[in-house]
């Protein structure tokens, strides 16, 4: 931008009372006010040029300061150079310093302050320095809104989870005449997919072809992310393929989409493709195929994520380390998570509660409690999930007195309404036997959610309380909260667990007419509960509907029938039972055939 020309202004005082100069005098006076002025308009421009580089490499304080020498030499400063300083400050993020420019140009009168490019630049500084009050306000007053100022705001509103605001913003913008370009895109597409509007967002992939924004990296991985938020991995997928440059960017996407929705083995096979392309790895990439790794066991390429982690050089920091420690706890390898997270300089309150709940699932209930003591003494606060692993180490012991200590810690925080906390209660006070203490929660908490009525039913059907679990079933249906098959599992169990076999049968019929599936569980629970009970043949009669319903048995279902034919080996139960067994593929046939063998050893004794 072209420098502000420099004017000198007569002293009044003085110049109107010196005597008249010859012509060669004043011609001679005129050449030298000329030179000094193109020496100033060259300083002036040379300072320009220093200012921006510096700003450019980061050294930001030097660049003050060489304002600071500008102003002391009567220098008229442009709104070029508060730009360029403004610019420095975005980059650096730095607030403070951008307050003391804005108080600069605000004490050097309207001129500066109310200048279009002066007052849009504050704008954005303030919008990615993440100052939404400021921003806003100096937003408003802007004469002219141009789509600089608009993709800060509508950034700036996504940034700071107000996808409402920034998609409202989106659409006003265009509203006055203002059309969205390939900054503005890729945050309107983010609060699409936080707000999973599919329909929004389709339509905004719709602009993005018809404005030719569809060559841009930044706006097609932003479509990426889009669809795969909204579930649409195959509208996901199409535009990925259709990238002629893929950026890391865009494999994140692509990857991160696959694993929210449970599509583990294509978010590997994406990995593996940007692997042979050459792309590096971020810690996003890593962290999510980890994450994949652990959901399918794979232990092999878990593996080889963290080695690659380590070859490409990724800081251990908290979202790393935190995958990490998640995948080696979820395939059972807690020496490998603990090494992890030794080695780990920062650690946060997920990081710390990632092992403790590593331990409590297996069953290191000492080694949990230590990790909480030791994560007192970082002066780390104990937050929900740090909770509810102590309450469920609480429940797995049996430790009354430690579930309690839990409870109280919770009212002291004033924790006790939140609904995950209340259901790690209730089930603590069930496991100890302490069914009343357990009510008392569930009676105290204002807020019910299905998972805070499915605790209690559990409870009560775990004790074999199955009036008390059949009012409450009905009455959280008059609550308006409706029943899962979670629910119609427990009020199943309560029964069996009663010797009530006609009324669970029962149940297990009317759930199927109001069009609830029983799932595994289900099946199991009444399997076993006949089987129990003294009703083998009515058990693997049921055990065949199973298979017939699609459900393919595990080794658990079976194992909980086979006693069956050691009672039935005379009666001429073998045979059906080994009918339901046949066209069965399990990967684990010899662990069944071993079973098998061992309980017809036993008959045979």
């Amino acid at each position: 931008m072209a420098s502000l020309p420099i004017t000198t202004t007569p002293n009044p005082h003085t110049s109107h009372f010196k005597p008249r100069k010859s012509s060669k005098f004043a011609s001679t006076r005129l050449a030298k006010l000329q030179g000094k002025d193109e020496n100033r308009r060259s300083l002036y421009k040379s300072y320009f040029h220093h200012i921006s580089s510096l700003c450019k490499d980061g050294h930001l304080q030097e660049s003050v300061h060489l304002l600071s020498e500008m102003e002391f030499e009567d220098f008229q400063i442009g709104p070029e150079i508060y730009g360029e300083l403004l610019q420095g400050c975005i980059y650096e993020r730095a607030l403070h310093t951008g307050q003391q420019i804005h108080a600069r140009i605000l004490k050097n009168g309207d001129f500066f302050a109310k200048n279009e490019y002066v007052e849009t630049k504050l704008v954005v500084f303030y919008a990615k320095c993440d100052f939404p009050e400021v921003a806003v306000r100096l937003f408003h007053r802007l004469r002219v809104r141009n789509v600089f100022s608009w993709a800060a705001i509508v950034g700036l509103q996504c940034r700071m989870g107000f996808s409402e605001d920034a998609l409202l913003g989106f659409i006003e913008m265009q509203e006055n005449g203002v059309f969205p370009d390939n900054f503005v895109l890729p945050n309107v597409l983010k609060a699409c997919g936080s707000l999973q509007l599919i329909g929004l967002g389709k339509g905004v992939h719709g602009y993005v072809l018809k404005m030719g924004f569809g060559a841009c990296v930044f706006v097609s991985s932003s479509l990426v992310d889009m669809y795969g938020k909204c579930g649409v991995l195959e509208d996901a997928r199409k535009v990925f393929d259709s990238m002629i440059e893929k950026n890391v960017v865009a494999w994140n996407s692509m990857i991160v989409g696959y694993v929210q929705n449970g599509l583990n083995q294509e978010a590997i096979d994406v990995f593996y493709d940007m692997r042979v392309e050459g792309i590096e790895p971020t810690r996003v990439t890593v962290a999510s195929f980890l994450s994949a790794s652990a959901n399918l066991d794979a232990l092999i390429e878990g593996k080889q994520g963290h080695a690659i982690a380590i070859l490409s050089s990724l800081d251990l920091d908290n979202i790393l380390g935190s995958s990490i420690i998640n995948f080696y706890s979820k395939v059972g390898l807690i020496e490998d998570a603990e090494l992890v997270f030794s080695r780990m300089l920062e650690k946060d309150v997920v990081t710390w509660n990632l092992l403790i709940s590593s331990y409590v699932q297996h069953q290191q209930v000492g080694k949990a409690l230590n990790m909480c003591h030791l994560m007192r003494s970082e002066n780390l606060r104990f937050d929900s999930v740090t909770l509810s692993s102590i309450l469920s180490a609480s429940a797995v012991t049996s430790n009354i007195k430690l579930g309690k200590e839990g409870h109280c810690y919770c009212i002291r925080r004033n924790l006790e309404s939140d609904v995950v906390l209340a259901s790690s209660i209730i089930d603590m006070y069930a496991k100890c036997e302490r069914i009343d203490d357990a009510r008392k929660v569930f009676n105290s908490t204002t807020e019910r959610d299905l998972v805070l009525w499915n605790t209690l039913l559990a409870a009560y059907a775990q004790v074999g309380l199955s009036g008390e679990a059949l009012k409450l079933f009905y009455q959280m249906q008059f609550d308006s909260v409706p029943p899962n098959v979670i629910s119609w599992n427990s009020v199943i169990l309560g029964f069996l667990r009663n010797g009530q076999v006609n009324e669970a049968k029962d149940m297990f019929s009317q759930m199927q007419s109001l069009g609830f599936q029983p799932n595994l569980i289900t099946w199991t629970t009444l399997i076993s509960g006949l089987a129990q009970s003294g009703f083998g043949y009515e058990a693997i009669l049921f055990f065949q509907q199973m298979q017939e319903s699609g459900i393919r048995p595990s080794i658990a279902s079976i194992t909980s029938v086979l006693w069956l034919v050691q009672i039935y080996h005379h009666c001429g139960m073998e045979e059906p039972f080994m009918a339901s067994l046949q066209g069965m593929n399990f990967a684990c046939l010899f662990q069944l055939q071993l079973l098998w063998w061992t309980c017809m050893l036993n008959v045979e004794a």
